[in-house]
């Protein structure tokens, strides 16, 4: 009796610890469950959080891209219109554009650092006798100072006549100037009517701006040679060159002027470093308030 008794109470005991055992367990595995339910939900709160951060990042980068562009855009048309402000004619307009597409190119390439080509359109230098003299382009550069007159003449362009070759056209010899050389330009009017029409040679006349240039600086304790070049940009013209003259440099496309700034980048000795370049650019433009 008290055997069975005992078995009973065992039997009760074990009952109530595997009772016991199965609630613990079933409440491990609901913990376990709302745990991993609230690492769910926090995982999903940070992926949010995360993709509305990214989300936001990406919009900031696109409006400030789209600033970025507005600003480059705005920048543009202001240097456009102060171009077009600053030069008398598109011929001037046409080089200097050709010159800042070159220099980018250039600073692109790491040919030079972007302080080391400085592009001046349109200086006015005293003449000294209270009248200026127009310079259509100045170019610094490590390697010196480049005068540029730009013509943009269109049709074909005889220079560098005088009366010793006017044999080549007999009947101006009476007509040409004794005492310095002509430019002529033959080309075909509206009508389709041939036009001629004479000019200074500008060969001669880069010449007297570059001395007059040479001794602006020369003033100002800048002692330099002035390379000359004339440009001959505009697209339907011919040139006959008929002038002697070796120092002026002649241009007749936009490929002979950027090799010849890359073979003076190249071939020649560094003379200026960008504080010097900085310097002169300074005086130059303090020359037009004068």
């Amino acid at each position: 009796m008290i055997w069975l008794i005992i078995s009973t109470l065992l039997l009760a005991a074990s009952a109530a610890w595997l009772c016991f055992t199965v609630k613990k367990e079933k409440a491990k595995q609901k913990e376990l469950r709302n745990n991993h339910f609230e690492e769910l939900t926090a995982m999903r709160e940070i992926q949010k959080a995360s993709m509305e951060t990214a989300a936001a990042t990406y919009d900031e980068k696109v409006f400030l891209l789209s600033e970025s562009y507005q600003r480059e855009m705005e920048k543009l048309m202001i240097e456009n219109e102060e171009i077009r402000k600053n030069y008398r004619n598109p011929g001037e307009i046409k080089t200097h554009q050709l010159l800042e597409n070159f220099k980018n190119d250039l600073i692109r390439k790491r040919i030079i650092p972007p302080d080391e080509m400085i592009i001046m359109p349109n200086i006015f230098i005293p003449e000294g006798n209270g009248s200026t003299k127009q310079i259509d382009h100045l170019i610094l550069l490590s390697t010196g100072i480049y005068l540029i007159e730009t013509k943009h003449w269109k049709g074909h362009i005889v220079m560098g006549l005088d009366r010793m070759g006017s044999h080549k056209f007999s009947f101006l010899t009476d007509l040409v100037d004794r005492e310095k050389e002509e430019t002529l330009i033959f080309d075909k009017g509206d009508s389709g009517e041939l036009t001629v029409r004479t000019l200074d040679n500008p060969i001669c006349q880069i010449q007297q701006t570059a001395v007059l240039l040479s001794n602006y600086l020369q003033s100002q304790e800048i002692k330099t040679w002035i390379n000359t070049l004339v440009f001959f940009n505009h697209d339907e013209k011919e040139v006959h060159d008929w002038s002697d003259n070796s120092i002026v440099k002649r241009i007749t496309n936009q490929e002979q002027l950027q090799q010849y700034f890359i073979h003076e980048l190249t071939s020649r000795d560094r003379i200026y470093g960008a504080f010097q370049l900085k310097n002169i650019k300074d005086i130059l433009e303090k020359a037009n308030y004068i």
